[in-house]
Formats: C-alpha cells, sequence, structure tokens
C-alpha cells in the first residue's frame, strides 16, 4: 500500500492510465543494479530515483574531472576529484530519501560483479566501453535479470531491453571481439546524447516494471542529428550464449 505521502509525490504518474496505483506500487518494489555513473547513468539514476524504485545501487570507480561536467549532470564543480559515486548518493538522496541508494566504488570486470548481483531485478549498462557491455549482458543471462544496455557517439544512441531465455540478447546482435583493444581515445560526444539515451533507459524499467510496450527482442537507433528514431526488429540467435547457457 501507498502512504499517503507517495500518493502526493507520485500524483501524476498515478493519474496515468498505464500506471495507477497498482503500477506505482509495482515501481515501488525495484532493485536496479547500474553499471557507470557518468553520461548515461546520470540521468538514468535521476529519473529512475524520482520514479519511485525501492532501490539502486551504482558501481563505479571513477573520480570527477572538469571535462565530465558536459554531461554528467549528477555532478558540479565544487565537486571535481571527488568520487562519483560518493557525490552520486548525495545528489539522489536528497531528490528522494524514500529511496534507498548503495553506492560502491569498484572496477566492474567478471569477478567483481558477482558480489552485487544479489537481490537485484535488474541491470543496467550505463558505462562507456563495450568490454562492459558485454560483461553486463553475460551476467544478466547468468543470473537471470532483466536487462538495458545503451551505447553513444557523438549524436548516436542505440538501445536494447533483455528479458534473459525470452528475448534476443547483446551477443544475439553484436559480435564480442576476441580482445578489446586497450585504452582508446576518448568518444565524441554532445552532452544531450547521453542524456537522451539514459533517460528512455529509465523509460525502459519502468515500462518492463509495468508490462508496458518496451525494446524486447528490438534496437532502437537514435540520430539526434537529424532527429530519426529508427526500431530494428531482432531475433533470439539459438546458437548465442543466451540460448545455449540454459
Amino acid at each position: 500500500m501507498l502512504t499517503n505521502d507517495q500518493k502526493q509525490r507520485y500524483s501524476r504518474q498515478i493519474i496515468s492510465p498505464s500506471i495507477g496505483e497498482q503500477g506505482q506500487e509495482k515501481l515501488s518494489k525495484v532493485r536496479v543494479l547500474q553499471i557507470g555513473a557518468g553520461g548515461l547513468g546520470s540521468p538514468f539514476s535521476l529519473y529512475l530515483v524520482a520514479s519511485g524504485i525501492k532501490e539502486l545501487t551504482i558501481i563505479d570507480n571513477d573520480t570527477i574531472s572538469l571535462s565530465n561536467l558536459q554531461r554528467q549532470i549528477l555532478y558540479n564543480e565544487k565537486q571535481i576529484d571527488k568520487d562519483k559515486v560518493f557525490m552520486a548518493k548525495e545528489t539522489l538522496s536528497k531528490l528522494n530519501s524514500e529511496v534507498e541508494i548503495n553506492v560502491y566504488k569498484d572496477y566492474v570486470d567478471d569477478k567483481t560483479i558477482r558480489k552485487y548481483v544479489d537481490g537485484h531485478d535488474y541491470i543496467v549498462d550505463c558505462s562507456d566501453n563495450l568490454a562492459t557491455k558485454f560483461l553486463v549482458n553475460r551476467t544478466a543471462i547468468e543470473y537471470n535479470m532483466k536487462c538495458v544496455i545503451s551505447g553513444i557517439k557523438d549524436f548516436y544512441g542505440q538501445i536494447m531491453t533483455i528479458i534473459p531465455r525470452k528475448t534476443a540478447c547483446y551477443e544475439c546482435v553484436f559480435n564480442e571481439p576476441e580482445k578489446f583493444t586497450s585504452k582508446e581515445g576518448p568518444l565524441p560526444v554532445i552532452g544531450v546524447t547521453p542524456g537522451i539515451l539514459g533517460t528512455l533507459e529509465a523509460l525502459e524499467v519502468i515500462k518492463t516494471t509495468l508490462g508496458l510496450p518496451n525494446l524486447e527482442n528490438k534496437l532502437l537507433m537514435v540520430n539526434l542529428l537529424n532527429l530519426s528514431f529508427n526500431s530494428i526488429d531482432l531475433v533470439k540467435n539459438e546458437r548465442c550464449v543466451c540460448s545455449v547457457s540454459h
């Protein structure tokens, strides 16, 4: 049951015919694991926490730099050189004190990610590199967690939602390189691009929770130069890791 304060806070969502009090109660039970607290992670966490989920766990190993502020809207100039996750928690807790915010300064790899998956309904990729996106995909499949993955570059982005054992996964669409190249140069990006794609990631978690139309078996390609949004239908690859593992 929603409290009177919750009914007031989320009143504009509750009056939506697609949500209602029942939908808001569903959102209030959702636990999300967020990988990355940068350009995608900033709008994702802000809108998800504002929507009234139960718990958000954020993992990131980086500190805030001046060049982050053009797109990473969780942070400000006074926080430069501080750890992103702790500054994120400070901001998000002030936005919605009812949501449990857990943060860990940690580098995500095959071993460390396993420490954080238990108890979460979703794992969401907000990282800036391919290796982590494939890792998030494999983790979602192994632990049967719903998953959203997005990528951005310049004025372009893509996003998909994965339901293990049911839908196509990231590897059904993209071939994982045998080797990931060592540190590449920074990608060009206009700050609005991760703003829009990160917001869409939050939307996917909300809609998937509510059973509304989402990006299952679809890859949404976003071109912000000509403002085109193209949805590509995906087919689950029966030889992919998401099929042969189970």
